[in-house]
C-alpha cells in the first residue's frame, strides 16, 4: 500500500538485564503492495515459564504467516468481513489457526530439545507441582506468552489480541482510544495466555471499515503501559511517538523509538518493553498541527529535543513488577475453568 508502514521495536527490560533474564518480548512487522501488519507478544518471563522467549517468538511469526494465509483466502473466496456473522467466523477460523500453528510450532522445539535438568531445576520449589506437569508432558504452559496483532489492508482492517498490553488507535481528530475490548480476566499479575486450555476461544478483536481505519495503530506489551500512572498518560506517550514519525519519517522515527525504550523500562516499569503499529503517513501529516496543540499543554516546546522525548510524561519511577508474584516473577497466565 502506498501511505502504510508499518514498525516494530522491541527492548530488554532494566530489571532482566539485572537478573541475567533474556527479553521474553517479541514483535515483527511486514509491509506489501496490499498490507500493512504489525505484532507485539509478551512472554510470561518466570522460572516456571522458562520458555516464553520462545513461545512469544513463535507468537509472532505464526500471527504473520496465518494472517497471509487469511489474506489470500479472502482474496480467492470473496469472503465478506463488512458482513458481522460471516465475519465473526472468519475471524474464529483465522484465530483458531494461529493458535494451532503455534501449539505445533511449540511441540516441534519441544522434541527437538526436550527440557533439561537445568531448565526444570531452575522452578522454586513451591511451584515444585509445574516440575511434575512438565515431567508429565504437559510442556505447553512453558512456552506462555499473549499476543497482539494489527492488519490494515485498502479495504478494511483490524485487531486481534489474547493477554494483556494495549492496542491504543489515533484518530484523525488526534483522539486516543483503545479499539479492542479490554479482558477482565487480565489484572494485576494475570494475564490470559496462549499457553491456557481454552486459547483458541479467549481472543478479542477490533474491525475497521474502510471509511473507518484510524490513521495510527499501536500496539504495546504491558511494560509500556505499566511505564505510566494512568491512562491519559499512556495516551499521551502515543500521541508523542505519533508526532515524531510525523516529523522525522519511519526510518528515523523508529530509530528514536528504539534508543527511547530503554530509557522508558529503565525509569518506568522495568519490565521489557515492545511497541510496534502501522502508520499511514499521509494522513499522519495532515494531523500534525492537533498533535502539536494537543501535547502543548503538557510538554512546553523544546526544540533541542526529539518528539520522543519531549513527549515522555513521568513514569511510575517507584513501581516495580512483582518479583514473586504466584506461579511467576512477572506473569501468570489465566487458566481455564
Amino acid at each position: 500500500m502506498e501511505n502504510y508502514s508499518s514498525f516494530a521495536c522491541s527492548c530488554q527490560g532494566e530489571n532482566h538485564i539485572k537478573k541475567n533474564i533474556v527479553c521474553q518480548d517479541s514483535s515483527a512487522r511486514y509491509d506489501d503492495l496490499k498490507y500493512s501488519f504489525a505484532a507485539s507478544a509478551d512472554g510470561h518471563g518466570s522460572r516456571c515459564y522458562f520458555r516464553s522467549d520462545r513461545g512469544s517468538e513463535f507468537a509472532v511469526d505464526c500471527a504473520l504467516e496465518c494472517v497471509m494465509e487469511f489474506l489470500r483466502g479472502l482474496k480467492d473466496t470473496g469472503a465478506d468481513l463488512n458482513n458481522e456473522d460471516e465475519r465473526d467466523e472468519l475471524f474464529m477460523q483465522l484465530w483458531r489457526s494461529i493458535v494451532s500453528h503455534w501449539h505445533s510450532d511449540v511441540e516441534a522445539d519441544f522434541k527437538m530439545e526436550p527440557f533439561t535438568d537445568e531448565e526444570l531445576d531452575g522452578i522454586p520449589e513451591q511451584f515444585a507441582y509445574y516440575r511434575e506437569r512438565y515431567n508429565a508432558g504437559k510442556y505447553i504452559e512453558a512456552y506462555g506468552t499473549t499476543l497482539a496483532f494489527a492488519v490494515v489492508t485498502d479495504e478494511f482492517g483490524f485487531c486481534m489480541q489474547i493477554g494483556d498490553g494495549s492496542c491504543v488507535a489515533i484518530s484523525d481528530n488526534g483522539e486516543a482510544y483503545e479499539p479492542v475490548p479490554e479482558d477482565p480476566r487480565c489484572h494485576d499479575n494475570i494475564t490470559t495466555s496462549l499457553c491456557q486450555d481454552d486459547a483458541a476461544y479467549a481472543y478479542r478483536a477490533a474491525y475497521f471499515s474502510k471509511e473507518n481505519i484510524p490513521p495510527v495503530i499501536f500496539l504495546g506489551t504491558d511494560g509500556v503501559e505499566n511505564s505510566y500512572y494512568s491512562t491519559e498518560l499512556l495516551f499521551g506517550f502515543y500521541r508523542g511517538l505519533a508526532l515524531t514519525f510525523c516529523e522525522y519519517g519511519m526510518e528515523e522515527g523508529e530509530r528514536q523509538l528504539k534508543s527511547f525504550l530503554p530509557e522508558m523500562t529503565r525509569k518506568g516499569s522495568g519490565d521489557d518493553v515492545t511497541c510496534a503499529g502501522i502508520i499511514d503517513m499521509a494522513r499522519l501529516r495532515d494531523m500534525e498541527g492537533i498533535l502539536r496543540e494537543m501535547l502543548t499543554p503538557e510538554v512546553p516546546e523544546q526544540p533541542e529535543e526529539t518528539a520522543v522525548e519531549a513527549a515522555e510524561e513521568t513514569p511510575a519511577e517507584d513501581e516495580q513488577p512483582q518479583e514473586d508474584a504466584p506461579a511467576a516473577e512477572n506473569e501468570q497466565p489465566q487458566t481455564a475453568e
